[in-house]
C-alpha cells in the first residue's frame, strides 16, 4: 500500500500545522506534499519551515514566497498583505529565505502532479478563473491526477474524453476513478476559506485510488490572538473564525 499526504497554504499558522502533522502521523504515509505558501498571514513563518523541512516535507513555490523575492511580485499584493511579506522576511532567517525562494514551481511525483495555481507550474494563477476552460486547463498537463491549492477554498475537477465536470470534495472519502483524469483542490492548512475553519489537507492511498479528506480542529484564537499581538492586519485574525 502507497500513501501519500497533500496539502497547502499553511500561512504561517503554526497551531494548525502542529495539529494536521499530528493527525498525519496516525497514516503510514510515504511522501508528504505541500503546495507552497507556506508563509504570509500567519504569525509564525519561521517556526512553520522549521517543521515542514524536520518532518520532509516535499513543499513547491507559492505566491507569498514568490513575494519575497523582489518588490515585482510583491506588487501583486494588496497593501497588508504586502505589509506582512515585509514582516515576514525581517521573521525569518537568512537561510530559511534563500531556501522558500528557491522552491520548484511544480513538482511531479507518485505519479501526480503538484503545483500551487494552476497546472502545469503557475504560481500565481486562480483556478475559479478558468472554470469555463478546464478542457485547456486539462490540456496542459499530462499526470492522471493534478493537485493545486491557491484558492483555499476544497475541490476538483474530473475531465472524461475532454469533457470536464465540476464536484464538491467533502470531509472523507473520495473515490477518484480510474480512466479518468482529476484536478484537485486539497484547500488550506493555515486559513480555509470554505466556509469550516477546520485545518484541510488530504491522504491518496494510490492503489484504491482513495482520498482521504481529513478536516483538523486546532486552537484557533492562540493564532488569532498571535497575530493581532505581532501588529499584524486584524483582518487574517477574524478570517481564521
Amino acid at each position: 500500500m502507497t500513501r501519500i499526504a497533500i496539502m497547502s497554504d499553511v500561512h504561517g499558522n503554526f497551531e494548525a500545522l502542529k495539529e494536521v502533522l499530528a493527525d498525519l502521523d496516525g497514516y503510514a504515509v510515504d511522501a508528504v506534499y505541500c503546495l507552497g505558501d507556506m508563509i504570509g498571514y500567519g504569525p509564525q513563518p519561521q517556526e512553520c519551515v522549521d517543521l515542514l523541512r524536520e518532518r520532509g516535507v516535499e513543499c513547491s513555490m507559492g505566491n507569498h514566497e514568490q513575494g519575497l523575492i523582489n518588490i515585482h511580485y510583491l506588487r501583486g499584493f494588496n497593501q497588508p498583505a504586502a505589509d506582512i511579506l515585509r514582516r515576514t522576511r525581517e521573521m525569518i532567517s537568512e537561510e530559511t529565505f534563500q531556501w522558500l525562494t528557491s522552491r520548484p514551481k511544480a513538482m511531479v511525483g507518485h505519479g501526480c502532479r503538484f503545483v500551487h495555481g494552476l497546472p502545469p507550474d503557475s504560481i500565481t494563477e486562480y483556478l475559479w478563473k478558468y472554470r469555463d476552460e478546464m478542457a485547456g486547463v486539462f490540456a496542459r498537463y499530462g499526470e492522471d491526477v493534478c493537485f493545486v491549492g491557491h484558492t483555499h477554498a476544497l475541490g476538483r475537477y474530473t475531465c472524461l474524453r475532454g469533457e470536464p465536470v465540476r464536484h464538491g470534495l467533502p470531509e472523507g472519502k473520495t473515490v477518484l476513478e480510474e480512466g479518468v483524469r482529476h484536478l484537485v483542490n486539497v484547500g488550506s492548512v493555515g486559513q480555509p476559506r470554505d466556509g469550516d475553519n477546520r485545518a484541510k489537507y488530504g491522504v491518496l492511498d494510490l492503489d484504491s485510488r482513495v482520498l482521504t479528506m481529513r478536516f483538523v480542529p486546532y486552537d484557533i484564537k492562540k493564532t488569532a490572538d498571535l497575530i493581532i499581538a505581532r501588529g499584524f492586519h486584524r483582518g487574517f485574525a477574524d478570517r481564521l473564525w
